[in-house]
């Protein structure tokens, strides 16, 4: 292999090296950081719900206490109004208290089947937001797998590519390196590789006189053009 390839092989191998040193695409770090929060989200709703959940069965424990201290006091003034211990005017006001203390009752009662109702629905929307918190979970875990796989295998190639770059530097000659790390000042791509008469650097023609040059000699040629050194491949 020439010079000239290897130092168009070279070149080829940092632009590659260049791409992974600017660093990955951050679009899958991004993915990751959304799907965490999201996931985060999730969790703190999911605590939510099991506050409300508790916060209502609490409530309807008191409710509980409560129609079951309503029902002893009903009982024991229905068997006091009919035991036939009180006068008649002493009936009415038991009774009254009667009606009251079962109209109290009856609108706990009625509360204690919405908290009944809150509790179910809340325990529902929880059975779903777990179910979808766990494939959050599951599609984060993949894409937190994909990323690390694709991490190690940037970073093999990155030394793959170093490897390939010592081998070249040490099989290229000094001269034409030289003249390929000055030129490099200039261009990212300073080996112009010819193809159909065409400088692949600057995309203009080359006379007739440098592509026998390039054919017929071993020395370096440069581009009449832009000055990168000329690589002949016709393909």
């Amino acid at each position: 292999m020439s010079d000239l390839r290897k130092l168009w092989r070279l070149q080829m191998l940092e632009e590659q090296q260049e791409k992974i040193d600017k660093g990955a695409d951050p679009g899958p770090v991004q993915q990751l950081k959304e799907s965490k929060k999201q996931i985060e989200a999730a969790q703190n709703n999911l605590r939510e719900l099991k506050d409300r959940y508790q916060r209502a069965r609490e409530q309807t424990g008191t409710l509980e206490r409560r129609a079951q201290e309503l029902r002893d006091s009903c009982s024991m003034i229905s068997t006091k109004i009919y035991d036939g211990s009180l006068q008649t005017k002493e009936i009415k006001n038991y009774q009254q208290k009667l009606q009251k203390l079962q109209e109290e009752l009856n609108l706990l009662e009625d509360r204690e089947l919405e908290l009944m109702q809150v509790k179910e629905d809340i325990k529902q929307e929880w059975e779903d937001k777990k179910q979808r918190l766990d494939s959050m979970a599951e599609e984060f875990k993949e894409l937190h797998n994909v990323y690390l796989q694709d991490k190690e295998e940037t970073k093999t190639r990155a030394q793959g590519l170093a490897r390939e770059i010592e081998v070249l530097l040490q099989e290229i000659g000094e001269d034409p390196l030289n003249k390929y790390r000055q030129l490099k000042t200039r261009y990212r791509n300073p080996v112009g590789r010819i193809t159909r008469d065409t400088c692949s650097g600057c995309h203009l023609g080359i006379p007739f006189e440098k592509i026998k040059q390039l054919k017929y000699q071993d020395d370096i040629v440069l581009c009449n053009h832009c000055g990168r050194m000329l690589f002949w491949d016709p393909q």
